[in-house]
């Protein structure tokens, strides 16, 4: 007598996508901590997959070094940055000058500290340049906030003032950076200054 088959329940296996996903992350991760630790420069392919724990062929076969690796980082740095200012550019037709500015660079110093290694990859001696594509979509939301704050701009006026703004952060964090702790909010205060001076004429276009 033939005993009836009994429905099989196979287990599922991560699809090969998946598994690449969870290994380039695991990669990304472990350079990100080590950039942290030690700096661009002292970070060597070796210790990244070490910290992975995966081989040096397969972190090759993804990276094919770590200045590819650290541009990567910049871009996930980037898209947390346009988190971090979101609530910000939410509240931009509601906001002062002033107000905006103080959040503006606050809230990018609060990045910089909960993502050490941001510091240590703009110091790298090396140039590490993000696509053209992804600083233009990084921009066009900065452009967005202004055009909703000032509906008279011109998507080009935007793009100008976007710039201007996104220098002023750039010169602060480079300043900030090199600073002893005790000089550090002077200059965010100074660069604070800088940014509403600049942004009241803006508003008020």
């Amino acid at each position: 007598m033939r005993m009836p088959s009994r429905p099989s329940t196979p287990t599922r296996r991560a699809p090969q996508q998946d598994r690449s996903a969870r290994r380039v992350r695991a990669f990304l991760d472990a350079s990100e901590a080590l950039f942290a630790e030690v700096g661009f420069q002292a970070t060597t392919m070796t210790a990244i997959a070490e910290r992975a724990g995966s081989s040096i062929g397969a972190l090759y076969s993804y990276f094919p070094d770590k200045k590819t690796l650290a541009v990567a980082l910049l871009d996930i740095h980037a898209s947390r940055i346009e988190q971090h200012w979101k609530p910000l550019f939410d509240q931009v037709t509601e906001i002062s000058a002033a107000a905006f500015s103080e959040q503006f660079l606050a809230r990018f110093l609060d990045f910089i500290q909960a993502n050490p290694s941001y510091l240590q990859l703009q110091a790298a001696p090396v140039p590490l340049r993000r696509s053209a594509a992804a600083k233009r979509a990084f921009r066009a939301t900065l452009v967005d906030a202004l055009r909703r704050r000032v509906p008279s701009l011109t998507a080009e006026s935007a793009h100008l003032r976007a710039g201007v703004l996104l220098q002023i952060v750039r010169g602060m964090m480079h300043l900030y950076a090199d600073a002893a702790a005790s000089e550090r909010i002077p200059i965010q205060l100074e660069f604070q200054t800088l940014m509403t001076v600049y942004l009241e004429a803006v508003f008020a276009a």
